[in-house]
């Protein structure tokens, strides 16, 4: 039995972080992650940490590396409870996926400066479709 013709819905909910890495540039550590890009944006708990988000709310400067030129704004974050403390999040992440030309489902590659303290969108890759 072939299937190849059943097209199968994907979920919108944004995966594990594909990329999740930490690497020594010579003025501090940076945290590179992946994520598909979904309805919203949940910062990744050691980016949140290194961000001192726990401590207060703040915004954060984003720089759009994969924008030619590159763009760079202040964009603030949200607090929710979860079992054990808080996640974190971005605000008006809608109006950050059309800034940064992100569209759902898209795989997107981020990187925080430990000492800029700036996330940074390094790279976009669409999402395509599998057609028979």
């Amino acid at each position: 039995m072939n299937f190849l013709d059943v097209d199968v819905d994907v979920p919108f909910v944004a995966p594990i972080d594909a990329l999740n890495e930490f690497y020594e540039e010579p003025h501090g550590l940076v945290h590179r992650f992946s994520r598909m890009a979904a309805t919203d944006f949940m910062l990744p708990d050691r980016v949140s940490e290194i961000a001192k988000l726990d401590l207060c709310l703040k915004d954060i400067t984003v720089r759009l590396l994969n924008r030619d030129p590159p763009v760079q704004f202040r964009n603030g974050t949200i607090r929710e409870r979860k079992r054990e403390g808080f996640r974190y999040a971005l605000r008006h992440w809608s109006k950050f996926m059309k800034t940064a030309g992100i569209k759902v489902r898209d795989t997107v590659e981020f990187s925080f400066d430990e000492n800029e303290q700036v996330l940074s969108v390094e790279k976009v890759v669409p999402y395509v479709t599998s057609s028979s």
